[in-house]
């Protein structure tokens, strides 16, 4: 049984609104998205978009719903870049690990866009994704594919201790080998980063044992609600680009959308964008509450739906547009490649069934 927080996450609130405004004011500007992430990064943080994960006390919100919402916007935009990873995840994440004073300084810096983090939570899919050890106080060992591991001036990585507990570690850009960058299908860098024997200072150790194991499921959770948050705005773009290109092109003298089983259609991809809509919400609203099993159970019935909406959406979406659909003259095939990440990254249907179940 969900809790009563679970009631309560669709009220909008006024900061939401003021939030969202101003994000759509900024991705208004296409010029900004065109000059990659950079430019616009700035822009986010004097804006305080990028500063909207931190407490109250800071000049935040830390409500994970408007985080969600913002995530959600960028995805319509599709604009790449560190939000998720830097600017939500490892941002909370700094305020929850045991002794969060310490990382005052870090989590302003993060805000105002000065520094970025990038964080490495194995274990969605490939257990074995993640290869670190902690042993003396020394970090060693290989992440594979890291979104902006090659970006970031911060990175927060897994580790298994020598007795066997995992351990939650914050390593310098200065202390990594890069030893491969790549762009994904998505347009997102990732990089495969190496550790010899780097050791830690008594800050950098987050977390150990239990207390890393909550925080480690905790920030699995956030990643996956918000790049679902993220898909459901591509998908949003997509089902309005299709309505779009439907009204517009003809055939046989009449426009696309006049044929009643293309519009059938395009209604089953809007209720599926409908339903991924609500159990995103209802996720971001159960983020921060301390029901470890509600939590975990609604973002995996959210992954399930969102990935099978995506699926759905996305591949709809290319086959109404016919071969333009694949262009690069339209944004379509763009969406289309960004969707498949999500079940890439964090696992497919069967997968969050199977863990559901589980």
């Amino acid at each position: 049984m969900m809790s009563d927080a679970a009631n309560v996450i669709f009220v909008p609130r006024d900061e939401h609104g003021l939030l969202v405004g101003s994000l759509d004011h900024l991705l208004s500007d296409q010029a900004l998205i065109k000059g990659g992430w950079r430019p616009l990064w700035q822009q986010l943080a004097q804006a305080g978009i990028l500063s909207a994960a931190l407490p109250e006390s800071d000049g935040g919100l830390h409500d994970s719903r408007a985080l969600a919402l913002l995530a959600e916007r960028l995805g319509r935009s599709g604009v790449v870049s560190p939000f998720i990873s830097s600017a939500t995840a490892a941002t909370s994440l700094f305020s929850r690990v045991p002794a969060a004073s310490r990382f005052v300084e870090l989590r302003e810096r993060l805000g105002s866009g000065s520094v970025i983090a990038a964080m490495d939570i194995p274990g969605v899919v490939q257990s074995d994704r993640s290869l670190m050890t902690l042993t003396g106080g020394k970090v060693s060992g290989v992440a594979r594919l890291v979104p902006f591991g090659a970006e970031a001036d911060f990175i927060i990585l897994v580790a298994t201790a020598s007795e066997g507990d995992p351990a939650l570690v914050l390593v310098r850009k200065s202390d990594v080998l890069i030893q491969q960058s790549v762009i994904g299908i998505d347009g997102a860098p990732y990089a495969t980063l190496r550790l010899d024997s780097v050791a830690l200072q008594p800050e950098s150790d987050l977390a150990g044992g239990s207390e890393a194991e909550r925080l480690i499921a905790w920030g699995r959770d956030v990643l996956v609600t918000m790049h679902c948050a993220e898909a459901l705005g591509a998908m949003s773009m997509l089902v309005d680009l299709t309505r779009d290109y439907l009204t517009v092109r003809h055939q046989f003298g009449e426009p696309l959308s006049a044929f009643q089983v293309l519009r059938h259609r395009l209604v089953d991809m809007d209720m599926a964008l409908t339903e991924a809509r609500s159990v995103v919400e209802c996720a971001a609203g159960l983020l921060e509450e301390d029901d470890v099993f509600a939590r975990r159970q609604a973002v995996l019935a959210t992954h399930f739906t969102v990935a099978r909406a995506a699926l759905k959406v996305s591949q709809d979406s290319v086959q109404l547009h016919g071969g333009i659909g694949m262009a690069d003259e339209t944004p379509v095939g763009g969406y289309f490649r960004r969707l498949l990440t999500l079940p890439l990254q964090f696992g497919d249907e069967d997968f969050c069934a199977e863990s559901y179940s589980g």
